[in-house]
């Protein structure tokens, strides 16, 4: 037991130590990256529902949330809910990385280049800005993917049968 105690105190003092040896910019990517991942994927089934509502006509607007939700988990399973997901993770992590990390480091140059600019909604707002049009800038081709990808209907997992015949 305190062997195993030892060996996991090791282990964090290394993480630790990794972790104090990086970069500022590195652990403002790593941090908004992660956040970006958790939170979209916890929002996956109602992105795909609005994503259906606004390209299918009548077929799930008609149905409504609960209808449309009913009638993914019917069709598709649970899922189905999370069709285009890795695609729009993979878009998110980059996405909300280079926001947080740019953010950062354009309220950083705000501040240290422009004397007597305060701590305020205007430095935010600028900041904000130029870190929005920049993660934009680098994550949009992304974001077409996911569309195209949420859009399809139908079971997406491959259905495999076994016919017991053997046809060499």
């Amino acid at each position: 037991m305190a062997k195993q105690r030892d060996e996991r105190r090791e282990k964090k003092e290394v993480w630790d130590g990794v972790i104090e040896g990086m970069p500022l910019f590195a652990k403002e990517l790593i941090a908004g990256g992660v956040a970006g991942g958790f939170a979209k994927s916890a929002v996956a089934p109602l992105e795909r529902i609005k994503i259906l509502f606004q390209t299918r006509q009548a077929e799930y607007r008609s149905l409504g949330l609960i209808g449309s939700f009913t009638k993914i988990a019917k069709t598709e399973g649970t899922l189905g809910f999370f069709r285009g997901n890795g695609a729009s993770v993979a878009r998110i992590v980059p996405y909300a990385a280079l926001h947080y990390m740019a953010y950062e480091e354009y309220r950083r140059w705000i501040i240290d280049g422009i004397p007597g600019v305060g701590k305020g909604p205007i430095l935010d707002l600028v900041a904000g800005s130029f870190a929005g049009g920049t993660a934009v800038l680098f994550t949009y081709p992304l974001d077409l993917v996911r569309t195209k990808l949420a859009y399809q209907l139908g079971s997406w997992i491959p259905k495999v049968e076994y016919t017991g015949a053997c046809n060499w």
